[in-house]
């Protein structure tokens, strides 16, 4: 989906290229017509950028999320874009491809749509990205808890060992521990770099990691056996998730069908049929899909109630 997204930027790059050109864009040298197109979609983010609504939108951490990536895709291409201007460039697109389904369909219904289901499909991706993370640093902190206890078990100072684990693990995991090792260097207190790295690692047990490294760090105690005890513990939590995921797969597939089976069925009936579009902008039918959200609110909220305590 978020390359579904990439693709429409440059679609809207294309358009403003083939616009600025005269239509002409096949005639020009391939390192002209380039030249122009990157300024073009650059000029266009860049102006998006300045708005009240890209500055808000980057306090949100899904948008903030895809702006980087964003920026990490087009500097592949010669191109450095700040936050803002991915931001923009993005949110111009998302309006665009709303335009042109709209004008394909000749309905604003559709095209509000379209540009709806972007939205939150940029969401989606970032939920989805965010639990391959968190799975990841989860399978990586076994490993982490033993080479820890093997280094400070080794004399080694919390700084030395916190970045030992940062210079020799690979994840997302090792990355939180080597900016916690660089805030050290830098003259971070104790305190204050182990309490980030407390928020940065989103995983079960990171409370009694942090605080098995403070009584370290102030007792000179290493904990090696509270660091490998807690490393077996993660691996027997890690199976039992993934027990817990195959004995509610079927309760999650029935999750994602109550929320997202009508939401298409809508979309789709509005942009294939003039006629449904017509009755859905009655007052009789804005009430039935408004009873239709309540209803499917009311089933999702069951579920979740019947599931308490297990999802």
């Amino acid at each position: 989906m978020a390359a579904g997204v990439y693709l429409v930027v440059a679609v809207l790059g294309a358009a403003f290229a083939f616009t600025l050109t005269g239509g002409e864009l096949g005639r020009l040298p391939l390192a002209r017509a380039r030249r122009r197109l990157r300024i073009a979609v650059t000029g266009l983010g860049q102006s998006m950028g300045r708005t009240r609504v890209v500055s808000r939108l980057l306090g949100d951490e899904a948008w903030s999320w895809l702006a980087r990536r964003m920026g990490e895709r087009v500097r592949k291409a010669g191109l450095d874009w700040d936050l803002e201007t991915a931001c923009g460039a993005v949110l111009a697109a998302i309006g665009l491809s709303g335009v042109l389904v709209a004008a394909a369909f000749a309905s604003p219904v559709a095209g509000a749509m379209a540009s709806a289901a972007e939205v939150v499909a940029v969401r989606v991706c970032h939920a989805d990205w965010a639990r391959r993370r968190r799975a990841e640093a989860l399978r990586e902190m076994p490993g982490i808890y033993r080479t820890l206890s093997v280094a400070m078990g080794s004399g080694e100072t919390l700084t030395q060992a916190v970045a030992y684990v940062g210079a020799h693990a690979r994840g997302p995991a090792a990355e939180a521990f080597s900016r916690t090792a660089l805030r050290l260097r830098c003259g971070e207190t104790t305190d204050e770099a182990l309490e980030r790295l407390s928020g940065e690692l989103d995983v079960p047990g990171t409370g009694l990691l942090v605080t098995a490294l403070a009584i370290s760090h102030r007792t000179g105690s290493p904990m090696r056996d509270l660091l490998m005890r807690s490393a077996r513990l993660v691996e027997r939590q890690e199976e039992f998730e993934r027990l817990l995921a195959v004995k509610t797969a079927q309760v999650r597939l029935s999750v994602r069908i109550v929320c997202t089976l009508p939401a298409l069925m809508v979309g789709l009936l509005s942009a294939i049929s003039p006629d449904f579009r017509a009755g859905l902008l009655t007052p009789v039918g804005m009430g039935c899909l408004v009873l239709a959200v309540v209803l499917d609110a009311l089933a999702l909220a069951i579920i979740r109630h019947l599931v308490r305590g297990v999802l």
